[in-house]
C-alpha cells in the first residue's frame, strides 16, 4: 500500500497525464494518457469516482471553445510606380 506521500505523487502524475491528454492532437496518444491516468489513480488507492470526476473535467475542457482570438486585420502592400530614369 502506498504511503500518503506516494499517493499524492501518483495523483499529481495522473493529473499531469490528463493535462497532456488535453493538449494531445493524436487520439491514440490521448487514449493512452487517459488510461495511464486511470491506472495511476487506481494505484493511489483512490475510488473510481475520483478518476471519473477528473475525466469528466477533462472532457468538459475538451468541449469548451478555445479562448477567443480576435482576427488580425489583413495588411496589404501596394506597389508604387517609380518614375522612369532619364537616359543620358
Amino acid at each position: 500500500m502506498p504511503t500518503h506521500g506516494d499517493r499524492e505523487e501518483l495523483r499529481t502524475t495522473a493529473a499531469q497525464c490528463l493535462a497532456l491528454a488535453r493538449s494531445a492532437t493524436d487520439p491514440r496518444k490521448r487514449l493512452t494518457l487517459t488510461g495511464m491516468a486511470q491506472k495511476l489513480y487506481e494505484m493511489a488507492g483512490d475510488p473510481a469516482g475520483d478518476f471519473e470526476r477528473a475525466q469528466h473535467e477533462f472532457n468538459d475542457r475538451q468541449m469548451l471553445p478555445l479562448r477567443s482570438v480576435q482576427p488580425q486585420p489583413t495588411m496589404q502592400q501596394q506597389q508604387q510606380i517609380q518614375p522612369k530614369k532619364k537616359e543620358e
